[in-house]
């Protein structure tokens, strides 16, 4: 009498040819491409996530003057740009509200130097704070 264990052997090797042959067939597949085409709606909820991420940045406090200055320049920047593709819509204004929402993006991405970060005391005395 045969094992149960035994019957494994003889089909393990029309299993591995299988698995090869799918292994090979996986490669020579055609990679897939994910295309995103920017759309108005992609544009405002691009938008929309930035400036929440901007808003985040500015309330967690370790931002220096300059840095928030910079921030509400790049946002008053990528929403003009919104505001110029919604009065005249096309393909070029589009473009340009988009790059502007990237740029305001990269501008969020750029991280905080706590070294230069002040806090300024009531009676107007400047104290550097340092992260130890």
């Amino acid at each position: 009498m045969k094992r149960p264990v035994f019957r494994f052997f003889y089909k393990a090797p029309a299993f591995a040819v299988t698995v090869a042959i799918a292994a090979v067939a996986g490669c020579q597949a055609v990679p897939y491409e994910l295309k995103v085409e920017q759309t108005p709606s992609t544009l405002l909820y691009s938008y929309a996530i930035a400036n929440g991420m901007a808003r985040g940045q500015l309330m967690s406090g370790s931002m220096t003057l300059p840095q928030i200055v910079h921030i509400i320049t790049a946002d008053r920047a990528a929403l003009n740009a919104i505001l110029v593709f919604r009065d005249h819509p096309g393909h070029d204004t589009l473009q340009l509200a988009g790059q502007k929402v990237e740029d305001f993006l990269a501008v969020i991405d750029q991280p905080a130097n706590p070294a230069d970060s002040v806090m300024v005391m009531p009676n107007g005395q400047v104290v550097p704070l340092s992260h130890h």
